[in-house]
C-alpha cells in the first residue's frame, strides 16, 4: 500500500493523523467490494463513500459489510444460491431467499462445529447480542433492497422475533481501585484489599521510562472518560496548557474542548518534560503525544489497551477491564457527583440518555440494601 500524506490544501481543521487513518479504513472498505456482486458494492456505496457521503460512520460500514459477506457465502455454500461464488449473485438470486434461508443462517450462528487441523471438532457459540448484530445487519440488507426495487418482497419481516438482549452489567472500578491503580503506575507497588500489588520483575525494567506516560493514559480515561480512539488520536497540538484545554475529536467530526484537571495537565506536563522522546520519533508520528518508547511511534491501540490491563487488572483482579471500563468508571463518578445524567451524556458525547442511565448504580445499591436487611432469625 502507498503511503499517504494529507495535501497542504486541506481546509478541514481535522489532524492529518485522524484523516489519514479513515483513508487507511476507506481502502479496506474499497477491498471488501471486490469480493462482492455490483448490487452489494451499491449498498456499500449507501453505507459509506466518505465523510460527506455516509449513513454510517466508516468503522460501522465495515462491520455491516463483513457480516453482509458472510451471509452470502454462507447461502452459495449451502447451495441455496447456486454459484461459484458470491460474486456471481444476482438480483434474480436474491428475490429468490425467503426467510426459512435467512432464519436457517441466523440459527447457525448459535453454535455450531468447526473440524481443526488436528481433526478435532470444536464447539464454537456466539452471544445473543452476537446473533442480534448479524440479524440487524441482514435486516438493513434486504430493507434497502426492498425500498429501491431490487427485490419484490422484504422477506426478513417475516423472521422470527428476537427479544432484543439485555446489556451486560457495567464493569467500573470503585474510587479505592482507581487511587490504587494510579499508584500502582507510579510506584510499582500498591495496597488494596489487604493484598500488596506489585509489577512483574520484567515490567519494572521498564517502569523507571513509562511511568509518567502510564499515569498520563490512565488519568486521561479516568478524569475525562475518553473513549480510547480519541486517546490513541491526541497530539501535543491538541494540548493549549495555557488555557487550561485539550482538542479532542468525537464521532461524526465533532471537535469538542475538555478542560483539564489538575491531576490530567500535571500527568501530561511531567510526561512531556521528562519522558517524552525529544528526537528521533518517526516523521509523520512528530506530532503524537503518546510514544512508544521502542518503536519511536505513535502508541498504539493495542498497546494502549495493554497498558491499561497491566494496572487495571492487577488492583480489581477482573481480566474484562480495558478502557473502555476506565470511561464507564469515569460515567459513573460522574453521574453519583453531578446528579445530572443528561449532562454526563453531553460530556460523554452518548446519542441517547439512555446509554448514560447505565451508569447509574441505584440497582447495586437496592440490592445492597435488600441483602443486608433481609434476616430470617
Amino acid at each position: 500500500m502507498s503511503k499517504i500524506v494529507v495535501s497542504d490544501k486541506v481546509r478541514s481543521d481535522i489532524p492529518s493523523n485522524i484523516l489519514i487513518e479513515r483513508e487507511i479504513l476507506r481502502e479496506k472498505l474499497e477491498a471488501l467490494k471486490l469480493l462482492t456482486p455490483p448490487i452489494v458494492v451499491r449498498y456499500i456505496n449507501f453505507l459509506y463513500i466518505n465523510e460527506t457521503a455516509r449513513s454510517v460512520n466508516i468503522n460501522t460500514a465495515l462491520k455491516y459489510t463483513r457480516e453482509i459477506i458472510k451471509f452470502l457465502e454462507w447461502l452459495v455454500k449451502e447451495r441455496i444460491v447456486i454459484g461459484p461464488d458470491i460474486q456471481s449473485i444476482n438480483k434474480k438470486d436474491l428475490n429468490n431467499i425467503e426467510s426459512n434461508d435467512i432464519q436457517q443462517y441466523l440459527d447457525s450462528c448459535g453454535s455450531y462445529i468447526e473440524i481443526n487441523s488436528k481433526g478435532e471438532k470444536v464447539l464454537y457459540s456466539n452471544s445473543l447480542r452476537t446473533i442480534f448484530f448479524k440479524g440487524s445487519c441482514i435486516r438493513g440488507f434486504f430493507t434497502w433492497l426492498y425500498k429501491n426495487n431490487y427485490i419484490e418482497r422484504n422477506e426478513t419481516e417475516k423472521l422470527r422475533k428476537v427479544i432484543t438482549p439485555d446489556l451486560p452489567p457495567v464493569i467500573a472500578l470503585n474510587d479505592d481501585e482507581v487511587k490504587a491503580m494510579l499508584e500502582l503506575a507510579e510506584c510499582g507497588k500498591t495496597i488494596i484489599y489487604n493484598n500488596v500489588i506489585e509489577l512483574s520483575r520484567k515490567e519494572m525494567e521498564t517502569h523507571s521510562k513509562t511511568k509518567n506516560r502510564d499515569i498520563a493514559i490512565i488519568s486521561m480515561f479516568v478524569y475525562h472518560g475518553l473513549r480510547i480512539h480519541e486517546l490513541y488520536h491526541l497530539n501535543t497540538s491538541s494540548l493549549y496548557f495555557d488555557r487550561d484545554y485539550f482538542e479532542i475529536y468525537r464521532k461524526r467530526n465533532k471537535k469538542r474542548n475538555m478542560y483539564f484537571t489538575k491531576h490530567t495537565k500535571k500527568a501530561l506536563q511531567d510526561y512531556i518534560e521528562l519522558e517524552r522522546p525529544k528526537k528521533s520519533i518517526a516523521l509523520e508520528d512528530a506530532d503524537a503525544l503518546f510514544i512508544s518508547t521502542r518503536e519511536n511511534r505513535r502508541l498504539s491501540i493495542r498497546q494502549i489497551r495493554r497498558i491499561v490491563k497491566k494496572y487495571a487488572v492487577k488492583v480489581s483482579g477482573n481480566p474484562k477491564l480495558s478502557p473502555h471500563k476506565l470511561r464507564a468508571t469515569f460515567a459513573t463518578k460522574a453521574i453519583e457527583i453531578t446528579g445530572n445524567i443528561y449532562k454526563v451524556q453531553k460530556n460523554l458525547d452518548h446519542s441517547s440518555p439512555n446509554t448514560t442511565q447505565r451508569y447509574l448504580k441505584e440497582d447495586e445499591r437496592f440490592k445492597k440494601e435488600i441483602a443486608a436487611a433481609i434476616n430470617y432469625d
